[in-house]
């Protein structure tokens, strides 16, 4: 099971500027995937959700030339051996899963796209804000983070099964009626524990469902 803990360092670019062009969110997620290669003395790897990506932003062009660029669709045995930092542009849910897979052990850097949010993400992660990189994280409360580890617990089936999903309900109806439910916050926080992307596209149904 990929999860936060395999994870050594993290890094992300949110994405909470529209004024912020994708080349410079991208070249800072270079930038620091390059000095974590340097310091493991490791090649690095570019996930994207599908090869193009590289070809429009120079900075992960180059990123691609000088290391390994791959999707999840692609044949795994494109990796090699020794996989080291992971750069992990724009992705899904199904991308997210396959590039903390790939960096366990390792780091991650991770650029934002807004449809797929990834605060939560980075507040488990502990990841480095790159646009701010001296500010620190806000806590989560007591009670969402306990929500989220019951919902850890639960979501070995994807909350697909009968049970899965009922216990998900239960505990985000809760926080649903206690005014403390984040759904970027708990999607995101799962997606660092290693949930699937079925598991997070059912769990953002469920939280949808409740008109967060």
């Amino acid at each position: 099971m990929s999860g936060s803990s395999s994870i050594l360092r993290a890094a992300w670019v949110p994405d909470d500027d529209p004024e912020r062009d994708w080349e410079i969110a991208a070249e800072l997620a270079v930038q620091w995937t390059e000095q974590e290669c340097s310091e493991q003395d490791a090649a690095g790897v570019l996930v994207l959700n599908a090869f193009g990506s590289e070809q429009t932003i120079p900075s992960l062009g180059r990123f691609a030339a000088r290391h390994i660029c791959t999707t999840p669709r692609a044949d795994r045995s494109r990796i090699g051996r020794g996989v080291g930092p992971v750069l992990v542009y724009v992705p899904d849910e199904k991308t997210l899963d396959f590039a903390m897979q790939l960096a366990r052990g390792s780091s991650i850097a991770v650029v934002e796209s807004i449809s797929f949010p990834l605060r939560g993400w980075a507040h488990e992660t502990g990841a480095v804000d790159l646009t701010r990189p001296d500010t620190e994280q806000e806590p989560v409360s007591a009670e969402l983070a306990a929500a989220i580890d019951r919902l850890d617990f639960h979501k070995n089936n994807g909350f697909g099964d009968r049970f899965g999903k009922q216990q998900a309900e239960r505990i985000l109806r809760r926080l649903h009626d206690t005014g403390t439910l984040d759904r970027d916050t708990v999607v995101g926080a799962l997606a660092a524990r290693g949930a699937s992307a079925r598991a997070l596209k059912n769990l953002t149904k469920l939280i949808d469902a409740l008109g967060h």
